[in-house]
C-alpha cells in the first residue's frame, strides 16, 4: 500500500521538475534576444558596435557584397537568408528594427531608393540591382544559378 500512496507524489514531482526547465529555457531565451537586441544611443539610433552595418544599410552598393534589408520578425526573410545561405552567397544583413530613429529613418530611406514600398526583405547587389521579397527564380537570375 505505501508504494501505491507514494505514486501519487511521483508525478507532482515530474510536473514540477518539467515547470522549473520550462522556466530555466524561458529565461535563458530571453537573455539571448536581449542581447541580441543592442541598445541604440539616443543621439544617432545606431547600437553600440553597429557602425559598420549602418554605412552598409546607408550605402549598400559600397558594402562590396549583396545587402539583405530584413526584419527579426519576417519568414519572408528567413526564407531569402537561407536560400543564399545555402547557395553559399556572401551577404550582409541588415535588420532595420536594430536601429532607432534617425539611423532607421537614413535606412528606409535608402531602402525606398531601391524599392519605393520598403517592404522586406529586399535584396541589393552591388551593382544596384535588386530582389523585393523572397522569389526564388528573381534571386537566381540576379545571381545566375540555375
Amino acid at each position: 500500500m505505501e508504494a501505491v500512496s507514494g505514486s501519487g507524489s511521483l508525478p507532482l514531482f515530474w510536473i514540477v521538475l518539467i515547470l522549473i526547465c520550462l522556466l530555466f529555457l524561458f529565461i535563458r531565451k530571453g537573455n539571448k534576444k536581449s542581447a541580441r537586441h543592442a541598445h541604440p544611443s539616443p543621439a544617432t539610433g545606431i547600437p553600440e558596435g553597429m557602425e559598420e552595418t549602418y554605412r552598409c544599410g546607408v550605402d549598400p552598393c559600397s558594402c562590396g557584397m549583396p545587402v539583405m534589408y530584413t526584419l527579426h520578425t519576417c519568414r519572408h526573410c528567413v526564407k531569402l537568408k537561407d536560400f543564399l545561405d545555402r547557395h553559399g552567397i556572401a551577404h550582409r544583413l541588415i535588420y532595420v528594427d536594430d536601429f532607432a530613429d534617425p539611423a532607421r529613418k537614413e535606412i528606409m530611406t535608402t531602402l525606398r531608393s531601391h524599392n519605393p514600398r520598403g517592404s522586406f526583405p529586399t535584396l541589393v547587389v552591388p551593382d544596384g540591382r535588386s530582389v523585393v521579397g523572397f522569389r526564388e527564380e528573381a534571386v537566381k537570375s540576379l545571381f545566375g544559378l540555375d
